[in-house]
């Protein structure tokens, strides 16, 4: 893989982990739903010249968006606001890796192997390490909210893998369409103020909404979408596994949040069995190249 690829990357994985800090800094400006709406309504004015209606698949396409847009933001945005420490919440994000994988062995037929499996129990053992730590008792309500939005964006990708031929900014497009009234209505139902709150946010509080509509949404994606199309994604995989640590190292900047020693432990057991279940899939690509190679 190029150099200017691997860089592109590692500035996605950047991006999303720094996400974090920012979404929680931009609800000190809106209320948790309002700020998500904000951010959807910021998508869909960006990628609007791509969207194309897709005959046959306009009900997975409305699926998708509620998976990955509205009903996923909506509990993360709500988990990040119960959450008193971002560090507790950043490793549950990434557990979207084995629920997916255990998803598609159920939906997909697809076999998970005793390596793969090996990983998934590894990744789930860390995330109970992190779950009992005292440090963090009472964020279990935000963790377990973390986990559920990890379910509806694994239900989604799964989805996802059975739209064929859509382009990531069509599909992006239509979440952020379908994402916008779901939210908004959240937001109109449980919060108050809305317009005012909108006509006192200062530079910082739209900055950070752009940073998660503009950085985090178009470019995130786009670049991992760009990647996807001219590398495998066992290449890619790995370097998205420095997501949560440059999510801690900011919100530790930021925050200055101190980190437990049976954090470090767990975070480290869900890290590795994600590696575990990513590496394998970089070997056994390794092999069938060198097997085909003369």
């Amino acid at each position: 893989m190029p150099l200017q690829h691997i860089l592109l990357a590692f500035l996605v994985a950047i991006v999303w982990g720094v996400n974090f800090v920012v979404m929680k800094s931009g609800l000190h400006y809106l209320t948790p739903f309002l700020f998500v709406t904000m951010r959807f309504a910021i998508v869909f004015l960006i990628l609007a010249p791509w969207l194309r209606r897709v005959k046959g698949h306009m009900w997975m396409l409305f699926a998708i968006g509620l998976c990955i847009g509205g009903l996923h933001f909506a509990f993360v945005v709500m988990g990040l606001d119960l959450a008193k420490k971002v560090t507790s919440i950043i490793v549950i994000v990434q557990m979207h890796v084995p629920i997916t994988l255990i998803m598609a062995h159920y939906f997909l037929k697809e076999r998970i192997s005793y390596w793969r499996g090996g990983g998934i129990v590894i990744a789930f053992m860390g995330i109970l390490v992190i779950s009992f730590d005292p440090a963090i008792a009472d964020e279990r309500i935000a963790i377990i909210i973390i986990f559920i939005s990890t379910m509806f964006y694994s239900t989604g990708t799964i989805l996802m893998r059975k739209l064929q031929n859509v382009g990531v900014f069509n599909t992006q497009a239509w979440a952020a369409l379908f994402s916008v009234p779901i939210l908004l209505s959240l937001s109109l139902f449980t919060e108050k103020g809305q317009l005012e709150q909108i006509m006192s946010v200062d530079l910082t509080g739209w900055g950070t909404v752009f940073y998660t509509a503009v950085l985090s949404s178009v470019v995130g994606y786009g670049g991992i979408n760009y990647l996807l199309k001219r590398h495998p994604v066992t290449l890619i995989a790995p370097i998205l596994l420095t997501v949560p640590i440059f999510a801690t190292t900011a919100a530790v900047l930021v925050f200055d949040e101190a980190l437990t020693p049976r954090f470090l432990m767990g975070s480290g057991l869900t890290l590795l069995g994600l590696g575990v279940i990513h590496l394998r899939d970089w070997w056994t690509k390794r092999r069938v190249v060198a097997a085909l190679l003369p």
